[in-house]
């Protein structure tokens, strides 16, 4: 995780690295910190949202990458869960 941050902090700091040199990179760059910043407030209001109130797995929000422990663990379980739900109860 901290080789694939450093990276990409790396291509958008290098002054030989901009948007107009090649943007294909700097975009993929822009786009690994959107999601890695954007997560964290997804899974906060995810797990808000489910549990009103705090629990342990917040503090999660203060981990790079902890989002993505949430989303397998607790998130896609649930889906699934009710997923199995609807096809035993197709009311």
């Amino acid at each position: 995780m901290f080789a694939a941050v450093s990276v990409t902090a790396w291509m958008l700091i290098d002054n030989r690295w901009n948007l107009h040199d090649n943007p294909i990179a700097s975009r993929i760059a822009l786009g690994y910190f959107f999601i890695m910043s954007a997560g964290p407030y997804w899974m906060l209001y995810d797990s808000w949202h489910h549990e009103r109130k705090l629990t342990r797995k917040m503090w999660l929000f203060f981990v790079p990458g902890g989002f993505l422990w949430y989303y397998f663990e607790v998130y896609r379980p649930r889906l699934e869960a009710r997923k199995n739900r609807a096809e035993h109860n197709p009311l």
